[in-house]
């Protein structure tokens, strides 16, 4: 996996595919990210379902694609997403970067 360095932060995120096509639990949850983020929201829940399985993570930021280094933008799989969060699976644990699409 690939790691990104985002504006001029120094810290760099792993870009993780591990929830692709998986989505919001609910229409107001992606309402509070997308349109409206609230700041004071500290976890999302995602949905896969193909396997009916969901999965609470701890939200850090949500951010859009412009956040990302330029050479971001040459790789053909990112094309279609726009918005992503940079999210752990505990607070405590290793921050890493989902596709919000």
């Amino acid at each position: 996996m690939q790691k990104y360095r985002l504006g001029n932060q120094p810290e760099e995120y792993e870009l993780r595919e591990d929830y692709l096509n998986w989505i919001l639990e609910s229409d107001k949850e992606e309402d509070d990210l997308l349109l409206n983020f609230n700041k004071k929201k500290k976890f999302i829940t995602l949905f896969n379902p193909k396997k009916f399985e969901k999965q609470t993570l701890y939200l850090h930021q949500v951010f859009i694609k412009d956040a990302f280094p330029m050479s971001f933008f040459a790789e053909e799989r990112f094309a279609n997403w726009s918005r992503f969060a940079i999210v752990s699976k505990f607070k405590k644990s290793e921050k890493f970067i989902i596709p919000l699409h």
